[in-house]
């Protein structure tokens, strides 16, 4: 259960950006500080992707070698 906390969290973070995407605001509230949108969406999105990365890795290598 815990290497898929991950992976939640990166599609999760992932639907946040495209409703990013859908609003139409020119900046984001994070954490109190005012950011400006595409700065958001690339924090947030780099952030996801690092998270799916993480996820890749663990399964490859928890998983058996098949040919």
């Amino acid at each position: 259960m815990k290497k898929y906390v991950g992976l939640i969290l990166a599609i999760i973070i992932a639907m946040d950006v495209v409703v990013s995407f859908v609003s139409d605001r020119a900046v984001e509230i994070v954490f109190g500080i005012e950011m400006n949108v595409w700065l958001y969406r690339f924090l947030w999105s780099g952030l996801a992707f690092l998270l799916a990365k993480g996820f890749v890795d663990e399964f490859k290598k928890n998983r058996p070698n098949q040919k």
